[in-house]
């Protein structure tokens, strides 16, 4: 349908803000590695970007895909039970504007960097096959370039089956936001921590999922 309205979020940072916990498990596994990365680096070589990118930028070389699944469950692993120490919970707001999507027959999904063994840990303990069609949750299985290439989005929109002009992604993280606009998103909304340094002048950044204007996505 030429209307159909669609939503894409990025998962980690968006619907789940777990900047801290993703900061924490990080500086642990470089530390293992005696790796330092600026504050820069983080945000150019970490947050959203695939992780073969990630490793083979602090290994200074070229990783087979068996290094990279090995080095990323390695670190994941001290980031999923850091979630389970914490509590998991979706971001402010985030719950009930999915279910109102949801009801109001918006497509919706998700397309994160993240991996397989992450994406399910997600799934599980935010029940979000209530939600989300099981093909409409899109994530790094190795074949796709990763953000700020617009392949995620893309493949997300193309199961959607929605327009670009009517489809709205929301990000936290530069990489993601240059991913949204590289995909010719008609509307991009930045979800921002508190003090999670992204602003971007052309876009919306919201707080709070009560924040957005919910009748953009009702058929006029």
């Amino acid at each position: 349908m030429e209307n159909k309205k669609g939503v894409v979020f990025d998962f980690n940072g968006t619907l789940f803000w777990d900047t801290q916990l993703q900061n924490d498990s990080w500086d642990q596994f470089l530390a293992k590695y005696n790796f330092n990365l600026s504050d820069e680096e983080k945000l150019t070589w970490v947050h959203g970007i695939n992780a073969k990118d990630t490793f083979e930028y602090l290994f200074k070389k070229e990783l087979s895909a068996e290094e990279v699944d090995l080095y990323t469950e390695e670190k994941e692993v001290i980031y999923r039970a850091m979630c389970l120490e914490k509590g998991m919970e979706l971001a402010p707001g985030a719950l009930d504007f999915i279910s109102f999507l949801v009801n109001n027959g918006v497509e919706i999904a998700i397309a994160t960097a993240s991996a397989k063994n992450n994406v399910d840990f997600f799934i599980e303990n935010f029940h979000l096959l209530d939600y989300f069609k099981p093909e409409h949750i899109i994530y790094n299985d190795g074949s796709t370039r990763g953000k700020p290439f617009p392949d995620l989005f893309n493949k997300a929109i193309e199961r959607l089956k929605t327009d670009k002009k009517n489809t709205t992604i929301f990000e936290d993280s530069q990489a993601g936001i240059k991913a949204a606009v590289n995909a010719g998103a008609g509307n991009v909304i930045i979800v921002s921590e508190i003090n999670n340094g992204i602003r971007n002048a052309h876009f919306q950044v919201i707080h709070h999922f009560d924040e957005v204007n919910r009748e953009h996505f009702l058929d006029k």
